[in-house]
């Protein structure tokens, strides 16, 4: 290997030190914890070596931002060339996303940050639209009202953002303690299996939007 190649080498792996370091402090703390001096300390190295690798802070953020984005729209795109049915491959999908907000919480909050996103809406939804086309293919084939599935699609956005959020900020056995009280045993022992409980929701939206079209949802005026 030459010196070029070990350089260029070694410059990556400082890089992506530097990267694993960010997401480490936000998972043990909070994105508000992860500065330039807290990620150089964490690899220790200083400061001004960071610098060699990112401009600023916001710019470590928003390569991981970018690189979570990225992943997510390879593996939708893997999903939705498999050789499954519309229902399953919707699924998939939601399955996908909770996934990835499971294995990697933290990265999930800052890519999913409503400020982030109105910040930077054209690097994040750059190459989307082609995934977005398909997604609402997908969608019209299950549910036969073109002119609303983009409402449909909101709703399952939606819905997951809001088990996801539930979910991942309670845990498991949080949520199971606070279930007894309840006196629901079926509900408490579906909260210890949240992906499952997460499914059968998504499986439930699945088999109500696969009905003919909803009645008109304009308010009625009353005399």
């Amino acid at each position: 290997m030459s010196v070029t190649d070990r350089r260029t080498r070694q410059k990556a792996e400082v890089r992506q030190r530097i990267l694993d370091a960010a997401r480490q402090i936000a998972r043990e703390k909070d994105w508000n914890a992860v500065t330039i001096r807290s990620i150089a300390e964490a690899i220790d190295y200083t400061p001004p070596i960071v610098y060699e690798h990112f401009a600023n802070k916001e710019d470590v953020l928003m390569t991981i931002v970018k690189a979570g984005h990225d992943e997510n729209r390879r593996a939708f795109d893997e999903i939705l060339a498999m050789e499954l049915s519309a229902n399953e491959k919707i699924v998939r999908l939601s399955m996908e996303n909770w996934r990835f907000a499971h294995d990697r919480p933290e990265i999930y909050r800052l890519m999913h940050n409503p400020d982030r996103i109105e910040q930077h809406r054209d690097m994040i939804f750059e190459g989307m639209a082609e995934t977005k086309h398909k997604i609402e293919g997908l969608f019209g084939e299950v549910y036969s009202d073109f002119e609303t599935v983009g409402e449909v699609i909101f709703s399952w956005f939606c819905m997951m953002q809001g088990y996801i959020n539930l979910i991942t900020n309670i845990q498991p056995q949080q949520g199971a303690k606070l279930l007894e009280k309840v006196e629901d045993p079926n509900m408490v022992a579906l909260f210890k299996k949240p992906d499952m409980l997460f499914e059968r929701a998504i499986r439930r939206f699945i088999q109500s939007i696969a009905t003919p079209p909803f009645p008109s949802l304009e308010p009625s005026i009353s005399t």
